[in-house]
């Protein structure tokens, strides 16, 4: 009994040592498999937009389908002369979120304006800005908005404008039996102040002219400016 005493005294003796050990607090790793977790807070479907970051490598798996057929020898010399299946392409990520919709409206507005929908490329900008955030991203698109929405008018003001004095200039370079005819129905509608003069002097050919000059100067300028703003948004898609 003595010396079962003694080796019970030992064993407890070194379970109190034991007991006033330190040891770190448990981790995730330990926690998971410690406790009693649901599998579904463990495992979960991914994402769409998630999905959209993983590709599919094509040449691997051309290799690996080589790799197969040689390995497998003159057994699928006959299946090989079959047509292979077709696979859609796997759609980028962007293409993915922005939705066939969005990039439908896209190409409409881009065979209708020659040009791209600049408005449909903010809203295209705002929706991936929802999902992958991007700092500083969100007023950019407010500036961007609020700077097409002011040069966009004074765009078609300008086109219009210009359209309109080209015609006039046109008609004048022209000359010839109809432009005498209406410059004489104007001067015989109206009542004339100056003795008989013309009222369409080599003064004023030359002020319409520079008024031209710089309607189309300033129709540049905001071209110029739109062009930019797509610049800025291709950069933001991208």
């Amino acid at each position: 009994m003595s010396l079962l005493a003694t080796h019970l005294e030992q064993i407890s003796l070194s379970t109190k040592s034991i007991t006033e050990l330190e040891f770190p607090p448990p981790k995730i790793f330990s926690n998971a498999l410690l406790k009693d977790h649901e599998i579904t807070t463990l495992i979960r479907d991914t994402e769409p937009h998630e999905r959209a970051l993983f590709t599919l490598d094509r040449s691997a798996v051309d290799r690996s389908r080589q790799q197969k057929a040689s390995r497998l020898g003159p057994a699928l010399q006959a299946s090989k002369t079959t047509p292979p299946a077709t696979h859609p392409m796997k759609q980028s990520a962007v293409t993915r979120l922005l939705g066939n919709d969005m990039l439908q409206e896209i190409r409409q507005a881009t065979n209708r304006h020659g040009g791209v929908n600049v408005e449909v490329l903010l809203r295209g900008a705002e929706k991936l800005c929802n999902v992958y955030t991007v700092a500083g991203a969100a007023e950019k698109i407010r500036a961007l908005r609020n700077r097409y929405q002011e040069v966009a008018p004074s765009i078609s003001a300008l086109e219009e404008k210009v359209l309109k004095q080209q015609s006039v200039l046109e008609r004048r370079n022209k000359g010839g039996q109809y432009e005498d005819e209406e410059v004489e129905n104007a001067m015989d509608a109206e009542p004339s102040n100056t003795g008989g003069a013309s009222t369409f002097t080599e003064e004023d050919f030359h002020h319409e002219e520079e008024e031209i000059r710089d309607l189309e100067a300033r129709k540049k300028s905001l071209e110029d400016r739109v062009s930019g703003i797509e610049r800025d948004l291709g950069g933001l898609l991208r």
